[in-house]
Order: C-alpha cells, then sequence, then structure tokens
C-alpha cells in the first residue's frame, strides 16, 4: 500500500486503491486514528479532512482529465475514510461505476502517484 499514498500527514493518508481497485483513479482518504464516525471528529478535524478530499478531488479531475469526480463515505466499517471515483467522459455513471468487479490495481495508476502528489500539494497551496 505504501507505494499507493501519495498524500500524507499527521492525521490522514491519500492513496490509490488499497491492494484492489476497480475504476482507474479511485482513491481512499482515510483518517489515521480509529474513529467510528465523522460526528466523532472535531469541527477543525472536519474541516481538514474536507480540505483534502477537495484538493484530492481537483488533483484527480486534472490527472485523469475528468470533470467528475463521485465522493463516498459509506460508514460500514466503523472507521472514517472517503472513497473517490474519477469517472470518465462517456463511461459508466452513478452507482455503477461504484459496483464493477475488482481487480488488482494495474500499474499504470500507480505510475500517477507523483503526478498526484504535485497536484494535491499545488492545489492545499491555492485554497
Amino acid at each position: 500500500m505504501e507505494e499507493s499514498v501519495f498524500y500524507e500527514d499527521e492525521k490522514l493518508y491519500a492513496c490509490l486503491g488499497f491492494h484492489k481497485n476497480h475504476v482507474e483513479g479511485k482513491t481512499i482518504i482515510a483518517w489515521k486514528k480509529d474513529i467510528e464516525d465523522l460526528n466523532d471528529l472535531s469541527q477543525e478535524d472536519y474541516q481538514h479532512l474536507m480540505e483534502i478530499v477537495w484538493a484530492v478531488r481537483k488533483a484527480l479531475m486534472k490527472a485523469y482529465d475528468t470533470k467528475k469526480v463521485y465522493l463516498a463515505y459509506l460508514d460500514e466499517t466503523r472507521h472514517v475514510y472517503w472513497h473517490l471515483f474519477p469517472r470518465k467522459q462517456g463511461g459508466i455513471e452513478g452507482f455503477d461505476l461504484m459496483t464493477l468487479p475488482q481487480e488488482d490495481t494495474p500499474k499504470e495508476d500507480l505510475e500517477m502517484v507523483s503526478s498526484l502528489r504535485s497536484l494535491t500539494i499545488e492545489n492545499l497551496g491555492t485554497k
């Protein structure tokens, strides 16, 4: 998983998938501490999380040349993390995009780590 991490700070990290990825560019933004629900975050921590979600979303849009990135927070694992799904123009849309069969994360996705790192940091500097 370490090779897929493109942003990390003291509170959270962003990475391409985990070990399985079913959408090109699918990203996970995960809170490091065990927090069961968004409501358990302080307002400051919640704002920080959403600032990173915003910056990563913009990075994915540019890196994958798309105008839409779906955000999903499902709260099933009792751990705070977001799924981000870039949607290609003319590709699969809606819930169907998030339920495709899982495959190994493509090597091409891992080659995007450096670009996503730079774009995310750039976006955080322009907030």
